[in-house]
C-alpha cells in the first residue's frame, strides 16, 4: 500500500516553515450568547467583543439555540472591529453561515459560509483585516426572550 506525501509533509522536506495552522495551530473558541431577556425583532444583530487578528481562520461553528419562532434564520458573518473602522463596516454577512434555520430548539452546525465552506480545490479563506464575529435574525420577528449561544472555533495566526 502506497502512503501519500501531504502537503504539510511536502513543506517539511522543502525545508519550508509551517503555519501554525498547518503545524499545531492556536485553537480559540469565540462566544455570543444572547441576553437573559431580549424583545427580538427581524434584522436584529448581536456581536462578539473579540477582536479576531488578520490572517485567522474560522475552523467551525455551532448554534445552540431555543425556538427562535417560525420561519427566523440566521446568518453568522465577520464585520470590521471598532478599533480599526468606527463604523464597523460589514465585511462579510454571512461569511460563517448563510440562513440557517433557527425556527426550532435545537444545536445546528453553521458552517455554509465562504470562510468555512473549503474544499480540497478550495483555499482557506482568512481575515484580512481585524474583525469581529457577529449575528442577525432574519427572515421573520423571533420570539422574545429566547436565548441561543453560538460557538465559533477560530486558528488564530502564528
Amino acid at each position: 500500500m502506497a502512503e501519500l506525501v501531504s502537503l504539510e509533509a511536502a513543506k517539511v522536506a522543502a525545508n519550508t516553515k509551517l503555519t501554525n495552522d498547518e503545524a499545531l495551530g492556536r485553537l480559540h473558541v469565540v462566544t455570543i450568547t444572547s441576553p437573559a431577556t431580549a424583545a427580538w425583532a427581524q434584522n436584529d444583530t448581536i456581536a462578539s467583543p473579540v477582536d479576531l487578528p488578520v490572517g485567522t481562520r474560522i475552523v467551525d461553528c455551532t448554534v445552540h439555540h431555543e425556538a427562535m419562532g417560525t420561519s427566523v434564520t440566521m446568518d453568522i458573518g465577520l464585520r470590521a472591529s471598532a478599533s480599526v473602522d468606527a463604523a464597523q463596516t460589514v465585511i462579510d454577512v454571512d461569511g460563517i453561515a448563510d440562513g440557517i434555520d433557527v425556527a426550532a430548539a435545537g444545536q445546528t452546525r453553521a458552517i455554509n459560509g465562504e470562510y468555512v465552506n473549503v474544499t480540497a480545490t478550495v483555499p482557506i479563506k482568512r481575515t484580512t483585516q481585524v474583525s469581529n464575529i457577529y449575528a442577525s435574525l432574519l427572515s421573520a420577528n423571533p420570539d422574545d426572550d429566547q436565548q441561543f449561544r453560538i460557538d465559533v472555533t477560530v486558528a488564530l495566526p502564528g
